[in-house]
């Protein structure tokens, strides 16, 4: 079955995802109570992504016997375009800061290796080249553990509550790992119970619908509860630190889980409403995430051109660089999928 929710769910996590990598541009830097608000509403929209990825597994794959063909998809989908379109942001890293890696490389040592070889190697398991791109070498980790996500799904209630449990309890400790820290698999341990939580939603989504049938708010109300007390309390977005360091608990997280479990109950009372620019919205969602970095970089040298310090209106200007990115990412990907028809999808995931 079509869920539209779900189409509706990608649109909005897209949106959320794009949001929060315009705070640098528009200068929304956490010094007042609305730029905090901002941070903390558009930071972690990758956990929904994650969640109703994990949905789409169940819902799509395991349901209708296609989990062996499961990773080509997603290789065909994020992998390829990942690696067609990390040619030029890692290229140009390499020319202009051939320093970039000296952290893990010796200056002092020459060579196609150490030159070429391992910086590119670094670049593509980190993603560090590009805005958002980090989030590929997580998830090829992530889906090439579908064996074991699909022994989650047979596994039988108290057990898949128990793991969901203990695999949520220590992503709230470890947290997300630091930029260059090239630590994918503390990104694997904090994000993998969104994954597990959007499967498990799958697999009783019909006993969730019915028993929260009408009663979102009791979702809402907690995603609302900690996004002020984040924004009260000065939390500016997402938290990082090293693995095996303690720096409290992560707020981020259940934030953005029960924002997930909401729009899943909420708009499924939509699901008669179909709007095509939603859903051309949603389908363009891999191609955006992969273009929108691309995009950014143009409108910070635009705005390095324009000599502009800093925008007197920063919160206007948040609103204006979402709608740009999001319009100059799908115009591109429509363009795209025009001219290479379906092999686009081998370059944008479209």
């Amino acid at each position: 079955m079509y869920l539209h929710s779900i189409t509706m769910s990608r649109a909005i996590a897209i949106l959320l995802i794009v949001g929060a990598h315009c705070h640098s541009i528009s200068d929304i830097n956490g010094d007042n109570f609305i730029h905090r608000l901002l941070m903390n509403i558009t930071a972690g929209g990758t956990t929904v992504f994650v969640f109703l990825s994990g949905f789409l597994y169940h819902h799509i794959f395991y349901l209708k016997g296609r989990t062996k063909i499961f990773l080509k998809k997603r290789a065909q989908r994020l992998l390829v375009p990942y690696l067609i379109l990390s040619i030029i942001p890692i290229a140009y890293r390499m020319y202009a800061q051939p320093d970039f890696w000296s952290i893990y490389i010796d200056s002092e040592k020459t060579g196609v290796f150490n030159d070429y070889i391992y910086p590119i190697f670094l670049f593509l398991i980190s993603g560090d080249h590009l805005v958002a791109y980090w989030y590929i070498s997580f998830a090829m980790v992530l889906f090439l553990c579908y064996p074991l996500h699909t022994m989650f799904i047979k596994a039988n209630h108290k057990t898949q509550v128990f793991i969901f449990v203990a695999s949520f309890s220590i992503s709230l400790i470890v947290q997300r790992p630091y930029p260059l820290s090239l630590l994918f698999i503390q990104s694997l341990i904090y994000l993998t119970p969104a994954y597990l939580f959007g499967i498990y939603c799958s697999v009783y989504k019909e006993r969730i619908y019915s028993l929260f049938r009408a009663k979102e708010y009791l979702f809402l109300f907690p995603f609302l509860l900690i996004l002020l007390v984040q924004t009260y309390l000065g939390i500016e977005g997402n938290n990082a630190k090293a693995l095996f360091s303690y720096e409290g608990i992560d707020s981020m997280l259940p934030q953005k889980i029960f924002l997930s479990l909401f729009l899943m109950v909420w708009l499924h009372r939509f699901e008669s409403f179909e709007n095509k620019y939603i859903t051309l919205l949603a389908n363009t969602s891999f191609a955006i995430y992969f273009l929108h970095g691309y995009v950014l970089r143009v409108l910070f040298i635009l705005k390095e051109r324009l000599e502009i310090v800093e925008f007197s209106q920063p919160v206007l200007v948040f609103f204006i660089s979402l709608i740009l990115l999001i319009l100059i990412s799908l115009l591109l990907a429509i363009t795209i999928k025009k001219v290479l028809k379906d092999k686009s999808s081998y370059i944008t995931g479209y």
